[in-house]
């Protein structure tokens, strides 16, 4: 029984009665046992359609406006000195316009802290806004945000139905509903959903719209491995002539044309990465009295890289690699942390198991995860690097734990190792 009473259902049988209220059409879901994908669906069917009058039911009501209006933007601005990624902008740009109407297309964009994955994303979302007019939506989930913790998925969906005109009451409880509330909402529409920062690709699931037409970026410094069918684009550093572009554009050319050497050491000594770039160009076009050279000068005290890239504490270098290290596990932060004594620039998975006295199997996997976590990088299938300034960052922290009693023990297991 579905606890409507027969009066009830004759009354709207006859037309007495022109909507079911809204706790009239819960009982009914409830009898039928609908999951909430179908839960939501049927809401969203009788929304306008029922009377709000249920005296002391508390229950989130269905949404009266269930689909975001057109042309509605919520992507923030794209910065205004966007240089290079041609490559990768004709790569996420050429398939989009061909799977537009065929699925729902997913593009996960990682790569490591400072990279600049969010730049690119909201840049190519502008260019893809008029591909989807029915909506742009944009979600930050936190997921390496310094001194915040991340958006979980309840939270996050609660900010995308808040956009979709989705009244907060009528928000459902459960992760489950709300998803298919999302998904009932966005249906039959085209719209392009922006998730940036998040820690782990495949927890958001739960956001994905559910027909075809739409796309959803993601932006993460872990490789996506559980995403089905996504596209996954990996952002490399700059190549010298973008990161010289992007010196210029952001320190103005007046400071710049007559200094080009210096501009290119410079670039070279942030490791062509674009937040390093951005600070430090910044940082001369704020200081008017320094020239090119003068910043060149300080950025080689290798000592001091880090703090020379610093941005108020929370925006610098510094904070968003050791953002990175924080979301790696004991055993992932042990290793990074010891390969910061590492001599030599590349080592393989041998060296670095005699150096750290582990397992190989163990040092095979863990090297995996850091690359994964793009805290290390792989140029050749089983030969590992730092980022030059992930490697200052791994060399400051195994300063700060202190020398060990054995110091001296790794390299001479590995000096033994090679002879």
């Amino acid at each position: 029984m579905s606890g409507v009473s027969a009066r009830t259902i004759s009354q709207l049988e006859t037309g007495k009665r022109g909507a079911p209220r809204v706790a009239s059409v819960r009982m009914l879901a409830q009898a039928l046992s609908l999951d909430a994908e179908e839960r939501a669906t049927l809401l969203n069917v009788t929304a306008g359609h029922t009377e709000d009058g249920d005296a002391g039911d508390p229950s989130p009501k269905p949404m009266t406006t269930a689909r975001p209006q057109r042309k509605k933007c919520f992507l923030p601005r794209g910065v205004p000195d966007f240089v290079g990624r041609k490559a990768e902008l004709d790569r996420l740009l050429g398939p989009a316009a061909a799977m537009r109407t065929e699925s729902m297309a997913v593009t996960v964009v990682d790569g490591t802290a400072g990279v600049g994955k969010t730049a690119f994303a909201v840049h190519a979302a502008h260019l893809l806004a008029e591909r989807y007019p029915d909506g742009q939506f944009f979600c930050d989930l936190h997921g390496f945000t310094p001194n915040r913790g991340p958006l979980d998925m309840m939270a996050a969906l609660r900010a995308l139905l808040r956009m979709a005109d989705v009244p907060a009451e009528r928000i459902p409880a459960s992760l489950d509903e709300r998803s298919a509330f999302w998904r009932a909402a966005l249906a039959g529409r085209q719209v392009l959903v922006v998730l940036d920062n998040v820690g782990e690709p495949g927890c958001v699931h739960p956001l994905l719209p559910g027909t075809a037409g739409s796309h959803v970026m993601v932006t993460s410094r872990r490789r996506a491995t559980t995403v089905d069918g996504s596209t996954s684009i990996s952002l490399d550093v700059l190549r010298p002539d973008e990161a010289i572009a992007l010196f210029v554009e952001t320190a103005g050319r007046d400071r710049t044309c007559d200094e080009l050497d210096a501009v290119a050491e410079i670039v070279r000594l942030c490791g062509f990465l674009p937040l390093g770039i951005r600070i430090a160009a910044s940082r001369l076009r704020s200081r008017p009295s320094w020239t090119v050279s003068r910043l060149a000068e300080r950025l080689r005290a290798r000592a001091y890289r880090l703090s020379e890239l610093d941005a108020d504490g929370e925006h610098g270098v510094a904070a968003a690699l050791m953002s990175s290290y924080r979301v790696l596990n004991a055993d992932q932060q042990k290793l990074f942390t010891q390969l910061g004594h590492h001599p030599a620039v590349h080592f393989d998975a041998h060296s670095v198991a005699v150096f750290a006295g582990m397992p190989l199997r163990q040092v095979e996997r863990l090297l995996d995860e850091l690359v994964d976590h793009h805290v290390l990088m792989e140029p050749v299938a089983g030969r590992y690097t730092f980022h030059e300034l992930l490697r200052d960052h791994a060399k400051a922290l195994a300063i700060s734990a202190g020398p060990p009693d054995d110091r001296a023990d790794p390299i001479d297991r590995l000096l033994a190792h090679q002879m």
